[in-house]
């Protein structure tokens, strides 16, 4: 073989390498993965706090700034909760008074009492609802929460969480608008609803879509001035709730045990004050936190007694944070914060 053949073979395949290479990249890159590895938070009683780094990128896409003058206080909202067998997920995110700093997903696989995070933290966006379809495949909506209009989009796991893959509604990017509900039938057939008012869309503010392919791809299915109204079931899973409360300060995950509230795990809503910002990319670092083991579980009951470690299912009680006015966010004015999980 000549050394200009050679030569040459040499060139294609080093231009077919670097192609080959930058598709993977961009594939890997399409969804967030988890930050570097952090010690898991374990359950014994006692409140969990989840790690706080502050990190400037957040609170710049989020248009915050924090000093020692002006320090930021971080809180935690958990949106949404699903459980199948001993996994459960809870999405939500980190916010300050006034915007969304960073999206949270935590999950646990024996049943609550070890914690970690499946997937990075997003900046400015908030991960708004969640649904399971079976142990494997499920999906969760990450609402940008940025200074200007974003798109919202779905990120989907086929293998009960441990790869999530973003899928996007639009193919063109920058129409901006809320995603306020969705739900999937079947792992392949689905619908968003999406509220567009926030870009000045007037004639087509609603715009409902459907997929038949797990949600890779959307079709326009309806548009209209006036709400949609949807004809799929109410995504509630009945076994779980998330309820805060106001006294200890903290979100309690609970799940029905007969007539009974359980408490599975419960977390700190203050999660703690960001001062100066760091630059670099560095993931939280956390220490497991250890405490007595849970107390007994709670009657269900209007008019029965709660013991210690355990929850009535009274109405959550007022927040000592408060979330952005704008954008708005999935739920509803009708929607209760601790009943936010779907159906199976």
């Amino acid at each position: 073989m000549s050394l200009a053949l050679k030569t040459g073979l040499l060139a294609l395949g080093l231009v077919w390498s670097q192609e080959f290479g930058a598709g993977q990249a961009a594939l890997e890159s399409a969804a967030p993965r988890a930050e570097a590895p952090v010690r898991p938070l374990i359950y014994q009683g006692r409140p969990l706090r989840v790690p706080l780094t502050c990190r400037a990128e957040g609170f710049e896409a989020a248009g915050i700034e924090c000093s020692d003058d002006e320090p930021c206080r971080i809180f935690l909202e958990l949106n949404a909760v699903d459980a199948i067998g001993p996994k459960i997920f809870l999405v939500g995110d980190l916010h300050t008074s006034s915007a969304t700093v960073y999206s949270l997903a935590l999950a646990s696989n024996d049943a609550g009492t070890t914690w970690k995070e499946p997937l990075a933290r997003l900046p400015a966006a908030g991960f708004e609802a969640m649904q399971f379809i079976n142990d494997q495949q499920g999906w969760i909506v990450v609402q940008p929460q940025e200074q200007f209009p974003a798109d919202p989009y779905l990120l989907a796991t086929t293998d009960g969480g441990a790869h999530w893959e973003k899928l996007l509604i639009w193919s063109e990017q920058g129409r901006g608008g809320v995603l306020q509900q969705f739900y999937f039938e079947s792992k392949d057939h689905g619908f968003v609803l999406i509220d567009r008012s926030q870009t000045g869309s007037v004639s087509d503010r609603y715009e409902l879509y459907e997929t038949m392919t797990g949600g890779s791809s959307w079709m326009l299915k309806e548009t209209g001035s006036k709400p949609i109204t949807t004809k799929w079931p109410a995504r509630q899973n009945p076994d779980w709730r998330i309820r805060e409360d106001a006294k200890l300060k903290t979100l309690e995950l609970e799940r029905r045990v007969s007539s009974f509230w359980k408490r599975m795990a419960n977390f700190r809503t203050e999660v703690g004050i960001c001062k100066a910002l760091e630059a670099g990319p560095k993931g939280p670092e956390s220490a497991p936190e250890t405490a007595p083991p849970p107390t007994e579980a709670t009657p269900t009951g209007a008019a029965a007694t709660a013991p210690t470690g355990a929850s009535p299912p009274a109405a959550p009680a007022d927040a000592p944070k408060a979330k952005p006015a704008a954008p708005p966010t999935l739920k509803r004015p009708s929607e209760r914060p601790d009943a936010a999980a779907p159906n199976r």
